[in-house]
């Protein structure tokens, strides 16, 4: 098998065989009109054909694409592409291409020095047995829109529609105050044309509020879409404001749709926003917890060596990873004022903490403690490795908003 760029006269076969694994009542001669992928993609494919050969289309056995993100993580920023567009043929499946494919992009992604993969899973237990594990949850909130004016200050400011050609570096400016968790990402100016505005064909609108002093401050993304009743509800991709006045201005701008729609969603909502505490019935919306996005560390050394520490310390880890081989070996960590630096000492050491890359994955983007990959059975670790590891590695609020 051949994992390459996929060539631009391949691209075709690209999008019939995605097309079918997540729209499969199109058929597998579906006809794209699509004039290419979004910014940041890059497809790539897996071939039965020798690497000596020019591989032809119908060689095509499996396919993925990533997107080259830049996300904070402890910190700082760091790439950490987004695996997306998993599929294969029906005539390929069964086989473990998809799996070797997998494994393929990882081995890729360290040649390029990437140390960080993330994605979001068509089902949680096949990515978990690859080594990715869940990095956030994110909740879904519909309320009635009256419900909102508990929230919304008398009217001040004035809202306007956006528009990308005008006013993406003042957004920028607002999602950098307003998204400061870990795993948000750096957006660049493609990604907020192609996956905020919608492109050249946007289906959703986007309005800002502006103070007094005609300073954005927020921004909703939304559009309308019928319920299952038949009524409307108002749908809100994304609701950035730089402070908590903003926020409340924006929420009085969806409280005023109350003529229009029945019900308030909010798609996507960390889950630690407690979003239904300020409403003075609860009971009114309906909140729903989901998994969000898994993580995975490509490369151990590479990974605990780059990012920021606030602590010192040491500690030797038994990293189990059998897919990576670089990865499933044993490994000292050593944490200082002057900076991190990672290396393999090999099976002669006795470990202080055995670990699966899931959880440590887990760890080091701050979506999980030590005590919790413990009590999961995902790691095992003696008293006081386990709180340097802690020190190390501290809770963080994780929170990737990127649907991809």
């Amino acid at each position: 098998m051949h994992f390459r760029r996929l060539p631009d006269a391949h691209l075709d076969a690209f999008d019939e065989r995605v097309n079918y694994a997540f729209n499969p009542t199109e058929g597998p001669d579906w006809d794209s009109d699509d004039d290419g992928h979004p910014h940041l993609f890059t497809p790539f494919g897996f071939y039965e054909t020798p690497p000596d050969e020019e591989p032809e289309k119908s060689a095509l056995a499996a396919v993925c694409g990533v997107y080259d993100f830049t996300v904070r993580v402890r910190g700082d920023w760091h790439r950490m592409p987004g695996l997306a567009a998993v599929a294969s043929p029906p005539e390929t499946r069964r086989r473990g291409i998809v799996g070797r494919m997998l494994c393929a992009l990882l081995e890729r992604h360290r040649e390029e020095g990437v140390a960080l993969s993330t994605l979001w899973p068509f089902e949680y237990a096949f990515y978990r047995r690859f080594g990715w594990a869940t990095a956030s949850n994110h909740a879904r909130l519909a309320v009635p829109p009256e419900q909102l004016s508990a929230v919304a200050p008398d009217p001040a400011g004035s809202f306007r529609r956006l528009r990308a050609d005008e006013d993406i570096d003042a957004m920028r400016a607002v999602h950098e105050a307003w998204a400061t968790e870990a795993l948000a990402v750096k957006r660049t100016e493609g990604w907020w044309f192609d996956d905020v505005f919608g492109g050249e064909t946007p289906e959703s609108f986007v309005y800002g509020w502006e103070d007094d002093d005609d300073t954005l401050r927020g921004y909703v993304v939304y559009s309308f879409e019928e319920r299952d009743d038949g009524r409307q509800r108002l749908h809100v991709h994304e609701l950035a404001a730089a402070d908590e006045e903003a926020d409340g201005h924006l929420k009085r701008f969806c409280r005023d749709h109350d003529s229009q729609v029945a019900e308030v969603y909010f798609a996507r909502l960390p889950e630690w926003s407690r979003p239904i505490d300020d409403y003075p019935d609860p009971r009114a919306a309906t909140l729903t917890i989901r998994p969000g996005p898994m993580v995975r560390i490509v490369d151990v050394a590479s990974a605990l060596t780059e990012i920021s520490y606030d602590a010192e310390g040491t500690v030797t880890l038994d990293v189990r990873d059998d897919r990576c081989e670089w990865n499933d070996d044993i490994f000292r960590l050593d944490v200082a004022s002057d900076g991190a630096a990672c290396r393999r000492v090999g099976g002669g050491t006795a470990p202080d903490c055995e670990i699966e890359i899931g959880a440590l994955s887990q760890l080091l983007v701050g979506a999980r403690t030590v005590e919790e990959a413990v009590r999961a059975g995902d790691a095992s670790v003696e008293d006081e490795a386990a709180r340097t590891l802690e020190r190390l590695f501290p809770r963080e609020r994780t929170f990737l908003r990127e649907r991809f």
